[in-house]
């Protein structure tokens, strides 16, 4: 998928419809493919559901520059959401502090300005879980 930026309008402002707390990123001591990390992403959200936290969390893949590793940018809501992220990824020798970032979600920006370029970006994949 090309750049399209009235895609990335759109994104942008279907997700500002949401109240989110941090925008984080996530980068991988190891190299982890678009697969596996589908499946990081996917065990992290499960675990959050099967704590039955509430929480909402979105996040999106690119890849980096070196064409063989993957890089997360989520958008969280919910007073434990940043801890169990921090903690399930450690868990799982996935990171260090380093590799984690969060900041505070600064809504007068929009979700767009976080996330949206990265969902039309070629080979993306993303995803979202609430509860």
């Amino acid at each position: 998928m090309s750049y399209n930026r009235e895609q990335n309008r759109q994104y942008g402002e279907w997700l500002s419809e949401n109240e989110w707390d941090l925008f984080s990123t996530v980068t991988y001591k190891f190299n982890i493919n678009r697969r596996r990390n589908r499946q990081i992403m996917e065990g992290f959200t499960n675990s959050l559901n099967k704590k039955n936290i509430p929480h909402k969390v979105f996040w999106v893949m690119e890849d980096t520059s070196n064409g063989y590793q993957t890089h997360n940018h989520l958008l969280l809501e919910g007073n434990t959401v940043q801890y169990e992220l921090d903690k399930y990824l450690k868990e799982k020798n996935l990171v260090d502090e380093r590799f984690v970032k969060h900041i505070t979600f600064d809504s007068s920006l929009g979700a767009g300005h976080y996330v949206a370029k990265y969902i039309t970006s070629y080979n993306a994949d993303y995803d979202i879980s609430y509860k």
